[in-house]
């Protein structure tokens, strides 16, 4: 006979999303809650990760009431303190400096994949929260009970099913949720360096005409860098020399700091947008990317999705057993977040297409946009405390 375990929430997905929701939940009430996860629990000696993410101070709440964000080393969380973002076809400038906003920081640069085994481990020590790893499921049947994850050597039955397994999900195209997919024809290059002049707690940002470049600060002096690149432009970027590539880093910044050094291999992946029509469909509802991406150029993706499950838990968190799957509560849920994360789309898209747009009067325009922008308090002051999560 088939072994069923049964529980009130499940979470397909032990990534930084699902795995800050399900502790999030598991502290806030007595349900009982799985994690499942096709791939194996992380390991700590596995190799170093060149990708960071860019948190504001929501995630970084979060992060530190499961118990996270104080464990993680200068090295797996730096603070920075100031933005500076300049275009290179005009002579328009920005800077954001966190002392303006009564802050002592903007954010902070998180490790992805340290600051994910601490989230694994603390799940292991939760008693309402059960992991299962290598997990191998090939179905999903709805009833009117909930959901069943159909898997060996046992399934999973469940009032709630969450979807926190990324922009491929496999639960969004199992539920037959519909997802509009925007390619940008670019790829994003990620590496670490370190650069001779201090980087000062800022992050860097240019607007090439090719894509932007993001320098971001990391403790001892280095930093780790977002290239987004036409396709072919990155395919020759790729091929360059180690030392070659350092040199097109530095003057795709203007030398601003010096010679750069390439620390780690260079990696690329391809840049889209997704948005899932619906949020939910009937006892499943999406989380993170698994209902939308975005153009990594503002950094914002991985603090939409941590308000998002930020804002389940908050529904969530005093349901009896029985209205977990409410089309009523889940409805407030993609009520309240749709409509944030596609504005933030929309602006992303916007200013993809205002910098990818070389026409001269074009770039005279976009010199004074953003002048006028770091000259207008109330905006840039609205713009940095959204990005700050304040």
């Amino acid at each position: 006979m088939e072994r069923v375990l049964k529980y009130d929430v499940t979470v397909v997905g032990a990534g930084l999303i699902g795995a800050t929701f399900a502790l999030l939940l598991a502290q806030r009430s007595k349900l009982k809650i799985a994690v499942v996860e096709r791939s194996p629990a992380l390991l700590k000696n596995e190799q170093a990760n060149q990708r960071v993410v860019a948190l504001g101070a929501l995630a970084t709440s979060l992060l530190d009431e499961v118990g996270i964000f104080e464990t993680l080393t200068s090295e797996e969380a730096f603070p920075y303190t100031k933005m500076f973002v300049w275009d290179e076809n005009s002579n328009g400038e920005l800077s954001f400096d966190a002392g303006d906003y009564g802050q002592d920081v903007l954010g902070h640069m998180v490790d992805s994949m340290a600051c994910n085994l601490r989230l694994q481990n603390q799940m292991s020590h939760q008693d309402n929260i059960d992991t299962f790893y290598d997990f191998q499921t090939n179905d999903i049947l709805v009833n009117k009970a909930g959901a069943l994850l159909a898997g060996e050597p046992f399934s999973i039955e469940t009032k709630l099913l969450v979807a926190a397994d990324g922009g491929g999900s496999w639960v969004r195209q199992q539920a037959k949720i519909f997802s509009h997919r925007q390619a940008f024809g670019q790829v994003g290059i990620v590496a670490k360096i370190r650069t001779e002049r201090n980087h000062q707690q800022t992050a860097w940002q240019r607007f090439l005409g090719t894509g932007p470049i993001a320098v971001l600060p990391l403790n001892d002096n280095q930093s780790s860098i977002v290239w987004s690149v036409d396709i072919q432009h990155g395919d020759r970027l790729m091929q360059l020399s180690d030392a070659d590539f350092a040199d097109a880093v530095a003057a795709a910044i203007q030398n601003r700091l010096g010679r750069v050094e390439l620390l780690s291999a260079r990696k690329a992946f391809p840049l889209q947008s997704q948005r899932a029509e619906v949020y939910f469909k009937a006892c499943i509802v999406l989380l993170g990317d698994a209902a939308h991406s975005i153009h990594p150029l503002a950094g914002q993706g991985a603090n939409l999705g941590f308000k998002d499950a930020s804002c389940l838990v908050d529904l969530l968190q005093l349901q009896s057993t029985g209205s977990l799957s409410s089309a009523k509560l889940l409805g407030s849920y993609q009520r309240t977040r749709k409509v944030d994360n596609e504005q933030t789309d929309w602006l992303m898209h916007a200013l993809h297409k205002a910098y990818r747009n070389n026409i001269p009067w074009w770039q005279v325009a976009r010199g004074a946009g953003m002048r006028w922008l770091g000259s207008s308090g109330r905006l840039k002051a609205l713009l940095a405390k959204n990005a700050m999560g304040i």
